[in-house]
C-alpha cells in the first residue's frame, strides 16, 4: 500500500520516526510534508496530500498537524475527499470501515509517537465495509450539489 504523507511544522519531532516505522513495514510513502526551519501554512500540504489520493496516486493519505483539525478542514475542501480526524484507535477504525475516510488526520500535539503510529496503522489496515455505501453516496450527492450553486 501507497499512502501520502502530508504534516506541517508541528511535527516536526515526529515526522521522520513515523516514515522509518512505516516504511520498514513494506508501506511506500509519497512525503508532501514540511520539513524546514521556522512554520509553514498547513493548507499547502493538505492539498497536496488530497490530490495525490484523488489521481490514484496514493491508496490513503495521513496528515499531521497540531490537532489535526487545520488539515481536516483544508483536506475536506477536495471534492472527493473524505478526511477525519481520529483521536484513539476506535475512530481511526470507524472513519476507515464507517465512512469510507481516505484521509486520516491527526494531531501531534495531542498525542504520542507510539499512538500516532498505532492509529495510522489501524486506519491503513481497515477495509470499507459496503454496507455503508449507501451513506458515502448521500456524501458524494452533497458534494454534487454544492459544486453547482
Amino acid at each position: 500500500m501507497k499512502f501520502a504523507f502530508g504534516t506541517d511544522h508541528a511535527v516536526a519531532e515526529v515526522r521522520n520516526k513515523i516514515k522509518e516505522y512505516f516504511q520498514s513495514g513494506g508501506y511506500e510513502i509519497e512525503d508532501f510534508g514540511f520539513c524546514g526551519e521556522g512554520s509553514c501554512d498547513y493548507p499547502d500540504y493538505a492539498v497536496k496530500v488530497a490530490e495525490a489520493v484523488i489521481s490514484k496516486k496514493a491508496d490513503r493519505g495521513i496528515l499531521i498537524c497540531g490537532t489535526g483539525i487545520g488539515m481536516s478542514i483544508a483536506a475536506n475542501k477536495i471534492k472527493g475527499i473524505i478526511a477525519a480526524v481520529c483521536w484513539d484507535e476506535d475512530t481511526a477504525k470507524l472513519a476507515a470501515c464507517h465512512n469510507g475516510a481516505n484521509v486520516l488526520c491527526l494531531g501531534s500535539r495531542t498525542a504520542t509517537l507510539s499512538e500516532l503510529c498505532r492509529r495510522i496503522k489501524i486506519f491503513l489496515e481497515t477495509p470499507f465495509e459496503e454496507r455503508h455505501l449507501q451513506r458515502i453516496k448521500k456524501i458524494e450527492e452533497i458534494e454534487k450539489q454544492q459544486c453547482r450553486k
